[in-house]
């Protein structure tokens, strides 16, 4: 959040984003995920600023930005019988003295330093009697640096949402805008527990003509009973690749799981990033995860504790033109992540083929296509579910980034570090392109990667090999880890 975003609309409305009044299905699930500690949704944006913000402008950008977006004001309302579909309603009582702190990092002030308090803040839950984020300023960085830790529920946005949301919320300019937008105080909702009760009801019944038409194309189908039984055939087998069930047996290296969160920062420049896409015709993406696995084939390999494949899930956004800019767009791809392949080039391709499959599945929407009958489950009953379906190694999204240059309150935004949750993985790791540099932000599980120190010497290892597939006769280029 901060003092004038990238806007010429001075009409005083607030943005067009995360302005739904009710969460769907999946934000429901990403919700109630915190049930179990394990599961908890909690995502984190670490910025690096170039210098620490002025106080009292950075209290007013947030004042400003809640004002802007007004989720950032919304408490969640839930049914007594957590069930069905919570709604959002501005916090009568919203103190943005709460949501807003200011810390100075102790230590030596490195980058070590600050990600150990960023983990610390990141594992402590967020209040679900107030509106689920808080912002952290932390000074005391070398050279008179500064970072904020933007820390939300995954309940907000996905990662593609909170982008869309931070472009519009950045400034353009280091200098202030004094004629940005000036939206009033939004009025507080006073929504009871049988209002909730009444909507989540009225919702179901509004969905009684869709269930019906979906029963008669059914029968209609039966009409084609060859085409409908090969539809219904796809569609079945496709199934349990998507919620996992067919995925590969878990690393035993990585099989332990804990609450702790550990995190680990390192950047690339894009354009060595695409460079190596181009020369392996694949995809950005493909390259990114044949660099991941690579760090983790090394992992296994320094550990004493080889393996051929690992589960891996990635996000699939599903998000179109036409959807909200805020809330959870998503689907999930399985994928067999080939760490027993050596050759960078034929792990880059092998990857590419599972993606390309993953994105195609007939179900793979299937979550979001249940997520109605989930969000009735109670949050204990949900969770038992998921725990069956999240066991991955890893969870790696990519996301795009701001391509510009950002100011807070003054200060420039240099580097972008997201951390994800971690539901039920080894590790989650997240990938924003900010103004040409990749940042790549790693949560780890403590008690899953014992060694960090020396997953981070092979991740750059395995980075190294792939983006070397662009320049095999010269200098490629390299991860680097931030430290």
């Amino acid at each position: 959040m901060t003092d004038g975003g990238d806007t010429e609309d001075a009409s005083g409305r607030p943005l067009d984003w995360a302005n739904e009044p009710h969460m769907s299905p999946v934000d429901t699930i990403m919700w109630r995920g915190d049930t179990d500690r394990r599961m908890r949704g909690t995502i984190c944006m670490l910025e690096i600023y170039d210098c620490a913000p002025d106080w009292d402008r950075l209290v007013a950008a947030h004042e400003w930005a809640s004002r802007m977006a007004p989720r950032f004001r919304q408490r969640v309302v839930d049914s007594p019988f957590g069930t069905g579909t919570p709604s959002w309603a501005v916090d009568p009582e919203f103190d943005l003295h709460y949501h807003l702190r200011r810390i100075r990092i102790g230590g030596d002030g490195s980058m070590r330093e600050l990600l150990t308090t960023c983990e610390q803040l990141a594992m402590t839950a967020l209040d679900p009697a107030r509106p689920p984020w808080e912002g952290t300023l932390i000074e005391g960085l070398p050279g008179g640096k500064a970072a904020y830790l933007l820390k939300g529920h995954h309940a907000l946005t996905d990662g593609l949402g909170a982008i869309l949301g931070l472009a519009q919320l950045h400034s353009p300019t280091r200098e202030h805008n004094p004629s940005k937008p000036q939206p009033p105080n939004p009025d507080p909702d006073n929504i009871t527990a049988l209002d909730l009760l009444r909507r989540q009801l009225g919702e179901e019944l509004r969905r009684v003509p869709h269930r019906v038409d979906v029963a008669v194309s059914g029968v209609r189908a039966l009409g084609r009973p060859r085409r409908a039984l090969s539809s219904a055939l796809r569609y079945g087998r496709s199934v349990p690749r998507v919620a996992g069930l067919a995925s590969p047996p878990g690393s035993p290296l990585l099989a332990h799981r804990s609450l702790s969160w550990r995190f680990s920062a390192f950047e690339v420049p894009f354009t060595d990033l695409k460079a190596a896409a181009t020369a392996t015709k694949a995809s950005i993406n493909d390259v990114y995860l044949a660099g991941l696995i690579g760090g983790f084939r090394r992992y296994h390999e320094k550990m004493g504790a080889p393996v051929e494949a690992i589960p891996v899930a990635i996000p699939i956004s599903v998000r179109r033109p036409e959807d909200p800019a805020g809330g959870n767009r998503i689907a999930v791809g399985r994928l067999a992540g080939p760490v027993g392949i050596a050759d960078p080039f034929e792990r880059v391709l092998t990857i590419r083929e599972q993606v390309r499959v993953a994105r195609h599945e007939p179900a793979v929407d299937l979550f979001n296509t249940l997520g109605s009958v989930m969000a009735w489950l109670p949050g204990s009953l949900l969770m038992q579910f998921s725990g069956t379906t999240s066991q991955n190694d890893l969870q790696a999204s990519n996301v795009p980034g701001i391509p510009w240059d950002t100011y807070v309150a003054g200060a420039k935004v240099e580097r972008m570090f997201p951390f994800g949750p971690m539901p039920g993985c080894a590790m989650m790791a997240t990938m924003i392109t900010h103004n040409g540099t990749a940042c790549l932000g790693l949560n780890s599980d403590g008690a899953a990667v014992t060694d960090l120190e020396l997953f981070a010497d092979c991740l750059v290892a395995g980075f190294g090999e792939v983006l070397a597939l662009a320049e095999p006769d010269g200098v490629a280029g390299v991860l680097r880890r931030v430290v």
